[in-house]
């Protein structure tokens, strides 16, 4: 295979200009170029592709080379300035694709208004929005499916990135007709002996042996949805973050925990060491100013 002239697209536009103008003091003056220079730049070409490009004499006319390469300098010419635009507006978040996974929290709390303040700002870039518990969305961010996830720490994985940004506490979830109910605050102890439904979230007690029996509930739920028909249900009651509370769920009451207090933290989970695409990194700040103005701010 023969080795490629060492050609810059400067060295093609030239070529176009001069050959469209049939002038090398138009095709200067267009390229904001000495005639001298744009000279110079001709003969390169025309040394490096190893033929003339133009007949040599008072008018400008294309040699049968120079007439075969006009349509492929003229089609690499487009196709660089159409790569070109396409760059410039990924990095200006222009373009391209952001994909953000969340916890229901999230889901109904702050995506919403973020999803709205990005649209305004950058229409062009296509989203792709999941939702899952907080397992869930590390899992996604570990795999490639999302770049950005917005959940608690699960799984301590040190290839996860962690930023917190909201920070809220634990409390009883029951039915407004439960003899808690109406408490303004109970201990762990007190709900040790309820029919209690796990849920990952829970999985953020480890540690915390005040509410040890949570890792060793007889039903387990893992998708929001069902909690909440359960709970709504009368099958049992939960532990759940403040802000995890279906907040359309009016039949069901939060009850703060205390002996001890015990928080969880939400905020931005990434692939750590890596950086984000233009698109992920404008959603990341939109989502800190967001949480700066939240009264749960960490």
């Amino acid at each position: 295979m023969s080795q490629l002239p060492d050609l810059s697209i400067t060295h093609y536009r030239h070529f176009l200009l001069v050959a469209e103008l049939r002038s090398f003091r138009a095709a200067a003056a267009r390229a904001f170029r000495s005639q001298p220079a744009l000279s110079l730049s001709i003969r390169e070409m025309e040394q490096r592709l190893g033929q003339p490009l133009f007949e040599r004499g008072a008018r400008v006319t294309l040699t049968r080379f120079g007439a075969s390469c006009l349509p492929l300098a003229r089609e690499l010419v487009d196709h660089h300035d159409r790569v070109a635009m396409s760059l410039g507006g990924l990095a200006r978040s222009e373009t391209g694709l952001l994909t953000l996974a969340a916890v229901a929290t999230a889901a109904w709390l702050w995506i919403p208004e973020a999803v709205a303040r990005y649209r305004a700002t950058h229409p062009g870039v296509a989203m792709r929005l999941y939702d899952d518990n907080s397992e869930g969305v590390e899992r996604m961010v570990l795999s490639g499916q999302v770049e950005l996830g917005i959940c608690s720490p699960v799984l301590r994985d040190k290839r996860l990135a962690f930023e917190p940004l909201w920070r809220d506490e634990f409390g009883l979830v029951c039915r407004n007709d439960h003899p808690l109910a109406g408490r303004s605050w109970v201990t762990w102890k007190e709900i040790a002996a309820l029919p209690l439904i796990g849920t990952v979230a829970h999985r953020q007690l480890a540690g915390h042996r005040a509410a040890a029996f949570m890792a060793d509930t007889p039903l387990f739920v893992s998708h929001m949805m069902s909690l909440t028909a359960m709970l709504e249900r009368g099958v049992g009651v939960t532990v759940l973050a403040e802000l995890g509370k279906p907040p359309d769920a009016r039949s069901l009451a939060f009850v703060p925990l205390r002996r001890p207090r015990i928080g969880r933290s939400l905020g931005i989970t990434r692939l750590a060491g890596r950086t984000l695409s233009p698109a992920a990194s404008r959603m990341e700040a939109l989502l800190r100013d967001q949480a700066a103005r939240s009264p749960h701010a960490a």
